[in-house]
């Protein structure tokens, strides 16, 4: 039993030096922190996701990849906060989500492609995310909201697309 308690502790000392690095040093190191954060997988999540809501909003990009590095053990969580954040929390989850790939982020994400509370950028990566996913229902509903928004929209959501 002991030894599970310090293997814990030194996973979570690992995880927050890592994430240290990724939000604090150059950009070769911090991709590395990022990719070790997701090799280490589940125990990084709490801590990725804590700085996902508590950080700046360029922190909140880094976190978002190193989120989407851990895959799909960290969909529930993101899709909590796409449920409940504010945009500008939303949208680096929303990334995160399309890049994780895992369909139980379609309902979630086509909940925030018609909600007229969201912004239209957040609304046009939430529709980029669900081209990236490929459901047919969330192309459906993108579809839907191209129509309905029109061709600025559209636009917009497919620049993000095409740069995701």
């Amino acid at each position: 039993m002991q030894e599970i308690v310090q293997k814990r502790g030194e996973t979570s000392t690992e995880v927050r030096e890592l994430m240290h690095t990724m939000l604090t040093g150059d950009t070769y190191t911090g991709l590395q922190a990022i990719k070790a954060l997701g090799a280490i997988g589940v125990p990084a999540i709490g801590p990725l996701m804590e700085a996902l809501t508590a950080a700046d909003s360029n922190a909140r990009w880094i976190v978002a990849m190193a989120l989407a590095r851990v895959g799909s053990d960290a969909t529930e969580p993101l899709i909590e906060i796409v449920r409940t954040a504010d945009d500008t929390v939303t949208d680096p989850a929303v990334w995160a989500l399309a890049e994780i790939g895992d369909s139980r982020a379609v309902g979630p994400l086509v909940a925030v492609l018609q909600d007229d509370r969201r912004s239209g950028c957040c609304r046009a990566l939430t529709a980029a995310a669900l081209l990236k996913l490929g459901d047919p229902v969330g192309i459906a509903r993108v579809q839907e909201a191209f129509d309905l928004s029109g061709e600025g929209f559209a636009g917009i959501a497919m620049e993000a697309y095409e740069g995701t």
